[in-house]
C-alpha cells in the first residue's frame, strides 16, 4: 500500500505566522570584528575592498562594494591534493550578518591539521 508523505503546515483556516527576514547590506564594518576576534589578517585596498585571509591562510573573504563587476562578498576555501575547493559569493544586498553567520560556521566546524613537520630530539 503506497501512503501519501505528511506535508506539515498551517491547518486550513489557521493564520499564517508571519516572519522578519534579514534584508539590505546590514553593516559591513561588523564583519572587522569578527576578523579580529579569531586572528585572521587583513587589508583594505586603494578603492576600499577588503581582502582578509584567516590565520592557516586557507580561507580568503573578500569585500567589494563599489565594484559593478564582481560579487560584492567572496568566500573562498582553498581545496587540497584530493578534495577541490569551493566559493560563496554574495551580492550587494546580502546582509553582512549572514556573511558573518557563515564564517562562524565554517570556524565551529574546522577541525586542526595534524602537524607536518617532524621534531628532532638532540
Amino acid at each position: 500500500m503506497i501512503s501519501a508523505p505528511v506535508v506539515r503546515g498551517p491547518r486550513p483556516g489557521n493564520a499564517i505566522a508571519h516572519r522578519s527576514w534579514p534584508l539590505g547590506e546590514g553593516n559591513p564594518n561588523a564583519i572587522s570584528s569578527f576578523l579580529y576576534e579569531h586572528g585572521w589578517s587583513w587589508v583594505i585596498d586603494a578603492e576600499g575592498g577588503l581582502h582578509a585571509a584567516s590565520p592557516c591562510t586557507q580561507v580568503y573573504v573578500g569585500y567589494q562594494p563599489d565594484n559593478r563587476h564582481v560579487d560584492t562578498w567572496i568566500i573562498a576555501l582553498t581545496g587540497t591534493a584530493r578534495q577541490p575547493g569551493w566559493r560563496a559569493t554574495f551580492n550587494r544586498h546580502a546582509p553582512a550578518e549572514l556573511v558573518i553567520d557563515l564564517l562562524a560556521a565554517l570556524v565551529s566546524r574546522s577541525t586542526p591539521r595534524p602537524s607536518t613537520t617532524t621534531s628532532s630530539t638532540s
